[in-house]
């Protein structure tokens, strides 16, 4: 059987449409999370500009965010020219929204932007941040914040039309800090606190900018795969401190740890490698390990 043997037929029929500019909100459905970014302004004024087209880029070290922008933009400007931003998500606020679609609209001279800016601004709590005058301020009401530095030397910063016109910038964000909210820096970990994050739907030009809010997330449990159990040890493990990597080798000799002592019994381990000066731990350490306690 296959995997889509219960497919109903009756769904109704695909249209093909014309794929536009901006394909991904004036051609398609497809809800993202946004990002309030601030920068610095050429007067010294933190501007904000919000921003969907901003996702993970490199997933290990060194971390980094790619953000898309319209090559006109003053988020755009600002980045090239002081190469800082914040990335600051907030939570849903459905009185907030209008200021949100007021502070996107193309065009809009600062003045006006500062006047729609429904959040109150801070300095960083980095010390050298807040000192430095080419790193903008913070949402206080955001829920989380990445502090960012462009990697100029990456070359993703434009495209440019047949004209040679630049439209579009390319950013490699380097993330400099992650700044969490205290009340949810537990379920970052544990996933059992989420904040209520708001979903940008795109904007029609009809009808404006579209937002919607979302339930509970809710929980599945990996699959468990014969024979890939060390998968799942892999992860916990290299989860604990960044300071020390547990290669794959050493994950598979720990699978038979129950479940509930897992996680546990790899952080006793993690603690002894930090304490031995190791930062790889790999099969023969965990030889080691093993041979001293027996």
């Amino acid at each position: 059987m296959s995997a889509t043997a219960n497919t109903k037929k009756d769904d109704g029929q695909f249209v093909s449409i014309d794929a536009l500019d901006n394909f991904y909100q004036t051609s398609a459905f497809i809800p993202m999370s946004f990002a309030l970014v601030t920068t610095v302004h050429e007067t010294g004024e933190t501007g904000i500009g919000p921003h969907a087209l901003l996702f993970p880029f490199t997933i290990n070290k060194p971390y980094s965010m790619l953000l898309i922008s319209r090559a006109s933009s003053g988020t755009a400007a600002n980045i090239r020219r002081t190469g800082k931003c914040a990335l600051n998500y907030v939570p849903f606020d459905r009185d907030r929204l209008q200021g949100i679609a007021n502070l996107g609209y193309p065009g809009m001279p600062l003045a006006d932007k500062i006047k729609a800016n429904p959040y109150t601004l801070v300095a960083s709590p980095s010390p050298e941040n807040a000192a430095n005058p080419e790193f903008p301020e913070i949402i206080s009401e955001a829920f989380q914040v990445i502090e960012c530095t462009w990697n100029d030397r990456f070359d993703l910063q434009s495209k440019t039309d047949e004209r040679g016109h630049r439209y579009e910038s390319h950013f490699n964000l380097m993330v400099d800090q992650i700044l969490v909210k205290e009340e949810y820096a537990a379920g970052i970990e544990h996933g059992d606190i989420f904040p209520n994050m708001p979903i940008f739907c795109g904007y029609r030009p009809d009808n404006g900018f579209w937002f919607a809010e979302h339930h509970a997330p809710l929980s599945m449990s990996p699959p468990k795969v014969k024979g890939m159990e060390y998968q799942t040890v892999f992860y916990l493990a290299n989860r604990i401190d960044t300071r020390v990597r547990v290669n794959e080798a050493a994950c598979k000799k720990l699978t038979g740890i129950p479940e509930p002592f897992m996680k546990d019994a790899l952080k006793g381990i993690v603690e002894r490698a930090l304490k031995d000066g190791v930062t790889e731990i790999d099969e023969a350490y965990i030889d080691k390990i093993n041979a001293e306690r027996e």
